[in-house]
C-alpha cells in the first residue's frame, strides 16, 4: 500500500509543480493587467488567463488524486473541470487572435465563435446529463484544426510575415510551433483514437510557449517602461 501511495505521489509531483508555476504566472499577469489596465497587450492578458486555467487544472486535479483537497471542495471539481476544459480552447484562440492579422485573424474569429457554441453546448450537456463526452471530441478537433493552421503559418516565413504580428519573430515562432505540434497530436489522439502521447508533454509544451513569451516580455522590459504594453 505504501509503495502504491509513493508511486502516485511521484507521478503527480511534476504536475503539482507545473500547476503551481502556471497558476502563479497567470495570476501575476492578470494582476498586472488589472493594475495597469491599458498598459498590457491583450495577447498577454489572455495568455495569463490561459496559464491560470492550465495551472488550476494541473494543481487541483493532482491534489484531488492524492486526496489532499477538502471534502467540501470535491463535488465542485467536475463542474469546474468541465468549464475549464471547454473554455481553455476559446481563451487560447483569443490569445493568438491578438497576434494575427488579415485572413488569419478572420479565421480565428470564426473559430472562436464555433468554440463558444461548443463551450455552451458542452457545459449544458454536462449540467443536464452529467457527461460531456459526446461533445468533447469536437472541442479537441477545433483546437487541432486551429493550431494546425497556426503552425503552417508560423512555419512558412512568407505567411508568417503576412498573417502574424510578432515582436520577436524567431523566439515566438519557435515557441508557437513547438507548442502547436505537440498540442495538435494531443488533441487529435482522442477523436481519431490515436495512441495517446505521454501526459507530461502537455505541460512541457505549454511551459515552452510561456518561456518564449517571457523572453519577449523581458526583452521589451529592457527597451520600454511598459514591458507588456503592446506589440
Amino acid at each position: 500500500m505504501a509503495d502504491q501511495v509513493g508511486a502516485v505521489l511521484r507521478d503527480r509531483i511534476p504536475y503539482i509543480l507545473f500547476g503551481t508555476v502556471f497558476l502563479f504566472i497567470g495570476l501575476c499577469v492578470c494582476g498586472i493587467a488589472v493594475m495597469r489596465r491599458r498598459g498590457v497587450a491583450k495577447p498577454f492578458v489572455w495568455l495569463g488567463i490561459w496559464s491560470a486555467i492550465e495551472g488550476a487544472e494541473y494543481l487541483f486535479g493532482s491534489l484531488a488524486d492524492l486526496g489532499l483537497l477538502p471534502h467540501w471542495l470535491l463535488p465542485s471539481l467536475p463542474y469546474a473541470g468541465t468549464i475549464m476544459s471547454f473554455s481553455v480552447v476559446v481563451i487560447a484562440l483569443l490569445a493568438f487572435l491578438g497576434l494575427s492579422q488579415d485572413k488569419l485573424r478572420l479565421f480565428f474569429q470564426v473559430a472562436i465563435a464555433v468554440g463558444l457554441a461548443i463551450d455552451v453546448t458542452g457545459n449544458a450537456l454536462f449540467l443536464f446529463t452529467g457527461s460531456s463526452f459526446k461533445i468533447m471530441p469536437f472541442n479537441h478537433l477545433l483546437a487541432a484544426i486551429s493550431l494546425t493552421a497556426l503552425a503552417i503559418v508560423v512555419a512558412v516565413p512568407r505567411l508568417s510575415r503576412k498573417f502574424l504580428f510578432l515582436p520577436n519573430r524567431t523566439v515566438l515562432s519557435l515557441g508557437i510551433l513547438v507548442f502547436a505540434v505537440e498540442a495538435v497530436y494531443g488533441n487529435l489522439s482522442l477523436p481519431l483514437r490515436l495512441p495517446s502521447p505521454p501526459e507530461i508533454l502537455d505541460p512541457l509544451g505549454f511551459a515552452f510557449l510561456l518561456f518564449c513569451f517571457g523572453c519577449v516580455a523581458v526583452q521589451s522590459w529592457e527597451t520600454s517602461s511598459s514591458p507588456l504594453a503592446r506589440f
